[in-house]
């Protein structure tokens, strides 16, 4: 004997609805008899989880902008040497020291400039510090001159962080010409 489809759907959804209520209502008793987890230690976990990415995240944030900033006083510096203001651009040199001629590869010599193009490569701590207090920053110089004369200079800056003021300044550097 077969019975129509239609007959069977109605009595298989009626069947699954009365075995989901008995189900649940067994759940129900489990949860209530089972003592529940213990979540202040998962809770503690994930807070201090939380925290230590936190902190983590702020320290990096930190040393994201000592670099910043650093690199930001070497395009100063390099701004106001390239457009004559050569007293400013001497504050920046810690210890009131100005470099030699031949550490800037005669950089310093130029009365006059055109233009001046700064690139810098991502700056490289010299200290085991999270934040770093000195670096290195690794540049290359385009200089046009009034002539038409072009030249290009590669190297690096160090610099150090005032322990006073805490400002970035300059305290030696390694340029050479680059032959094209």
């Amino acid at each position: 004997m077969r019975l129509p489809i239609r007959l069977l759907v109605p009595a298989l959804l009626a069947l699954s609805v009365v075995g989901c209520s008995c189900q649940r209502q067994t759940d129900d008793r489990a949860a209530a008899t089972t003592p529940a987890p213990a979540r202040p230690q998962d809770d503690a976990a994930a807070r201090a989880a939380a925290e230590a990415a936190q902190r983590a995240q702020a320290q990096n944030q930190q040393r994201v902008e000592a670099m910043t900033e650093a690199v930001n006083t070497l395009h100063l510096y390099l701004q106001q040497l390239s457009s004559g203001k050569r007293e400013l651009a001497e504050k920046h040199w810690a210890y009131g020291r100005q470099p030699r001629g031949n550490e800037e590869a005669g950089l310093r010599q130029i009365e006059q400039f055109s233009g001046m193009r700064i690139e810098n490569d991502t700056p490289e701590p010299l200290d085991q510090e999270s934040v770093p207090e000195s670096l290195e920053i690794p540049v290359e110089l385009r200089v046009s001159l009034p002539g038409g004369e072009n030249r290009r200079y590669t190297g690096w800056y160090r610099m150090r962080r005032d322990p006073v003021d805490r400002s970035w300044k300059l305290t030696a550097t390694s340029l050479s010409v680059a032959l094209r």
